[in-house]
């Protein structure tokens, strides 16, 4: 579990926290740690390699991970993906035991990039209390890759590159 001691007691309103895909505690196939990285990868990364099948066909595959945060606040939830194309481009996302909801679909393909939940200002951002969550990153469409994933309470805040793993503020 990635743990909030590092930032602080008491902050999260500029709250970040990003971890890598090898944070993973759960890896379920046809999702798949990636070692042979290919250009751009901030490391290993998870796949669910295209032809490996997506829904209704293969309900199985995904990816969970646990985090601690420091204090209420709403966050933006960001991933670092790769898409194969415009019928690979997309996760189903859960948060703790909360209804699963749409990531991705965006057009930027062959290339790492960073997609965010909520997309629009009219759909209702991700609101956490303080303590243990857990994301998983579940099957929905083969050809994708995931790299780093990203919670942020700044709503400014828009990442470029490759982060930094951890906390910060």
């Amino acid at each position: 579990m990635l743990a909030a001691g590092l930032c602080g007691k008491g902050m999260a309103a500029g709250h970040k926290l990003c971890f890598p895909a090898t944070a993973a505690e759960l890896v379920e196939a046809p999702m798949a740690m990636v070692t042979n990285v290919i250009a751009g990868a901030s490391g290993p990364y998870l796949e669910i390699p295209e032809g490996a099948g997506n829904p209704p066909k293969v309900n199985a595959g995904k990816a969970a991970f646990s985090f601690e945060i420091p204090a209420d606040a709403e966050y933006t939830l960001w991933a670092r993906v790769h898409w194969d194309d415009e019928c690979g481009n997309s996760f189903t996302v859960v948060i703790d035991d909360q209804p699963g909801f749409l990531f991705g679909e965006d057009a930027t393909y062959k290339v790492w990039h960073w997609v965010k939940y909520p997309v629009s200002r009219t759909a209702k951002p991700i609101s956490l209390s303080k303590g243990k969550h857990t994301v998983t990153f579940h099957n929905r469409e083969d050809g994708v890759c995931l790299d780093q994933v990203l919670l942020s309470a700044d709503k400014r805040f828009v990442p470029v590159d490759i982060e930094p793993v951890g906390e910060r503020k």
